[in-house]
């Protein structure tokens, strides 16, 4: 079917039905992004390439292009190829196996135990040891570019993993996440590293990316579209590790911030949250599988809205609704109603007391006073909290459109630690941003200074494309002046730290053992280790004979203390409402 017929034809059929109209600008992407070498030489290979994306011309420019008066033939209403339907062979993996290798944050790793549910509903079954692999995946993270640089090398190892070391049987290679939005044509281009690329939001079309790889596109597919809907609300993540004592459970994607410097919502889209019954369901699934310790997940998490009908909690108390303080504020106009944060967070605490709750990634606009109240309230609630600061400057808080001060951010710690007195905080910090001035990096090392955080995560700037500060800042600052700056604020939060875990030397701590691997700890052999409320590392110095193992609640008596971590002697084992009691 030509161009011509098949515009007249669809725009006849469809013009009345405007759902259609997003596949048919689909179909249309694809058909454009298809290249076929000549069929004239035998000695060239007919190569295709099919990449399923948001961009591209709109449906209203295809018809433009193409309209003419002409008379239609409704007979004609059938496209030529629809991508996934069209396809020569099951999408069956039995037999097959798949290799997964995780990199970046914690929604990666959540991303996953997704991943793991859809390829085993296929028949694939996953496999811990490389060479076994027919699929191999790298989930990947775009944030910094040492990030992507991990992916690139890796990519390269495949590519003579596959030409020379297991050229028999050379595996599909997939890179997912949000590296696979960012760069899926270079991912396809570059010296054919990659078969199938794949954003975060189109997970469900592996198997069928994968047939299509195998089948038909030799260049490569990739689906990197974006969706304003897909939650993975109706797929119940397969753990990587049924052993591992900490889950996790993603209650939103995507973010609405658009601060300058995150190529978050270019990657991951923009908010949509989960249906409260589903995550309920899921941190009971959780429970029922031992888990004691829950992470709940979001890019946003804390501005989770819930607008579902529920079977369980059929009100919606509008608890969590406002921001902060009235020192913040938000590029986007903020929607009333659903559920919010507070009250998910209250109903998922409520699943089991004897589990431990914490959440991650938030943002520091969105912790109302009756979340604080919440958090204060519960002990399986932590009391570690992450407040996100990446600067101490109020001009570079406002380049990189945080949407808060200095002092307004202060102000919500001041509240946090009078209404949490035990709270431990930590944050997030970028230095050499965007023009930013040695004054302005003495901002950031005073806040530091003044808050004294108990862990941080320290980055130079590593600018992304499509950004803010990608289209409308430079890169102005000198590679070793962020090194330095780097390492003067990873010197202040050590130096504060270390002086802070100093001081719970001689308290007790209620540790939840999430590893029995052996370590050497100041010369004494040390058999488990685990984590206290506020998130420290404690190694814990016991007798063999108490029969400890992971997932143990234990009480510990703190004897040694680093900026990194804690060493302490075993009194007794506990649990949270022992230990809150006591």
């Amino acid at each position: 079917m030509s161009p011509l017929s098949s515009a007249a034809t669809l725009r006849c059929i469809f013009k009345k039905n405007r759902k259609y109209e997003v596949f048919f600008n689909q179909l249309y992407k694809c058909h454009s992004t298809v290249a076929v070498t000549s069929k004239n030489d035998p000695k060239i290979k007919n190569n295709k390439r099919l990449v399923l994306d948001n961009r591209g011309p709109s449906f209203q420019d295809f018809l433009s292009k193409y309209q003419r008066d002409v008379p239609v033939d409704t007979a004609l209403g059938q496209p030529d190829n629809i991508p996934y339907l069209n396809i020569t062979r099951q999408l069956s993996g039995t037999g097959r196996k798949f290799y997964i290798e995780v990199y970046g944050c914690q929604m990666n790793v959540n991303d996953t135990e997704i991943l793991n549910a859809i390829m085993t509903k296929s028949g694939y079954e996953r496999t811990d040891t490389l060479d076994e692999a027919n699929v191999v995946f790298l989930v990947t993270c775009a944030i910094r570019d040492n990030a992507e640089s991990k992916i690139w090398d890796r990519l390269k190892y495949l590519r003579h993993y596959r030409t020379k070391i297991n050229k028999d049987s050379p595996p599909i290679v997939g890179v997912l996440g949000c590296m696979a939005e960012r760069l899926k044509s270079k991912l396809l281009e570059e010296d054919r590293l990659v078969d199938v690329v794949c954003g975060p939001d189109g997970y469900r079309s592996i198997p069928h990316l994968i047939a299509l790889a195998e089948d038909e596109y030799s260049d490569g597919v990739a689906n990197v579209m974006l969706s304003a809907d897909e939650t993975y609300a109706d797929v119940m993540p397969m753990r990587l590790d049924n052993k591992n004592v900490a889950g996790w459970v993603s209650i939103m994607r995507g973010c609405n911030n658009m601060c300058s410097f995150c190529i978050v919502p270019f990657t991951r889209g923009i908010e949509r949250s989960r249906p409260i019954d589903t995550v309920i369901d899921e941190v009971r699934y959780l429970r029922d599988q031992g888990v004691k310790e829950v992470t709940v997940l979001g890019q946003n998490v804390n501005s989770y809205r819930d607008e579902s009908e529920s079977s369980y909690f059929l009100s919606q108390s509008g608890a969590g609704s406002s921001l902060s303080n009235s020192g913040f504020k938000t590029i986007y106009k903020r929607k009333d109603g659903g559920r919010r944060f507070t009250e998910l967070l209250d109903k998922i605490s409520l699943v089991d007391p004897e589990m431990r709750v914490r959440f991650t990634s938030p943002h520091p606009k969105d912790f109302p006073t009756d979340l604080l109240h919440l958090i204060a309230s519960r002990p399986n609630l932590c009391n570690s909290i992450h407040l996100p600061v990446q600067s101490g400057s109020n001009t570079v808080l406002e380049r990189m459109r945080r949407g808060y001060t200095r002092e307004a951010y202060l102000d919500l710690v001041d509240e946090m630690r009078k209404i949490i007195p035990n709270v431990w905080i930590s944050s997030d910090f970028i230095t050499g941003f965007c023009g930013e001035t040695e004054e302005e990096h003495r901002d950031t090392v005073s806040l530091m200074q003044e808050v004294k955080y108990d862990t941080a995560f320290m980055f130079a700037y590593s600018m992304r494309e499509k950004t803010h500060a990608h289209r409308n800042y430079k890169d102005d600052v000198d590679e070793n002046d962020k090194a330095r700056r780097l390492q003067e604020i990873v010197s202040t939060f050590h130096k504060a730290a270390a002086e802070k875990n100093q001081s719970l030397i001689g308290s007790k701590q209620l540790v939840l053992i999430d590893s029995d691997r052996l370590k050497m700890k100041n010369g004494r052999q040390i058999n488990f280790h685990g984590k206290t409320d506020g998130g420290h590392k404690v190694f814990i110095q016991e007798d063999t004979a108490n029969n400890l193992k992971k997932g143990d609640f234990v009480e510990v008596m703190i004897k040694q203390a680093s900026s990194a971590s804690l060493t302490g002697d075993y009194i007794k084992s506990s649990s949270i409402s022992q230990f809150t009691e006591s």
